[in-house]
C-alpha cells in the first residue's frame, strides 16, 4: 500500500475511532462515571473472579492505571477489592450493589455507531459481506498487536448475555 492511501486509512480509522469514543464518554457520563470507569465496571462485571491484573490485560491499561480508576469506583461505592484467605497476595475485584445498579444503568442507551452498522449490513449482501471480512480483519489486527489472550477474551464475551 503506498504511503498517502496508508495515511488515508490511518486517518480514516482515528476517525471512527473518536466517534465510539465520544459516544462512549458522553453516555458514561450521564450515569456519573467517565469512560474508563465505566469500562473497568463492564469487565469486572463480565469475570466471574477478576483480578487488578487480569483487568490490566483486557481493559489495555497499566496497572497503575487501573488501580486509579478502582480507587475512584470503590470511594464511589460501586466495587469492593477482596483478598482471598487461601492467598492474601491476590486483589479480587466485584461489583458492589450500587455498581450492578450502575451496569444497568448503562445498558439504557443505544450507540448510533451500533446502528450505523447494522443499517450498513442491512443493505445489501455486499455490504453484509464486507462487515463480515472487516470482522475477521479486526481480530486479526488485535490479535496481532495485543495478543490471543485479549482476542480470546472479546470472543468470549459475545457468549454471554449483556
Amino acid at each position: 500500500m503506498d504511503s498517502i492511501r496508508t495515511h488515508k486509512l490511518l486517518n480514516y480509522m482515528r476517525g471512527t475511532y473518536k466517534v465510539l469514543e465520544n459516544e462512549w464518554q458522553k453516555n458514561a457520563k450521564e450515569i456519573g462515571l467517565t469512560q474508563a470507569e465505566q469500562h473497568v465496571m463492564w469487565i469486572v462485571y463480565t469475570e466471574t473472579e477478576v483480578t487488578i491484573t487480569r483487568i490490566s490485560e483486557v481493559g489495555l491499561w497499566d496497572v497503575s492505571t487501573v488501580m486509579q480508576v478502582l480507587k475512584r469506583l470503590k470511594d464511589k461505592g460501586f466495587v469492593v477489592i477482596d483478598k482471598k484467605a487461601s492467598d492474601r497476595r491476590i486483589s479480587y475485584v466485584r461489583l458492589t450493589e450500587a455498581g450492578l445498579t450502575k451496569i444497568d444503568a448503562s445498558t439504557k442507551y443505544s450507540y448510533s455507531v451500533g446502528e450505523y452498522i447494522d443499517e450498513y449490513r442491512e443493505r445489501s449482501a455486499e455490504h453484509a459481506a464486507f462487515l463480515d471480512d472487516l470482522y475477521q480483519f479486526q481480530l486479526e489486527f488485535n490479535k496481532h498487536f495485543h495478543g490471543s489472550e485479549f482476542v480470546n477474551w472479546i470472543e468470549k464475551q459475545k457468549e454471554r448475555d449483556m
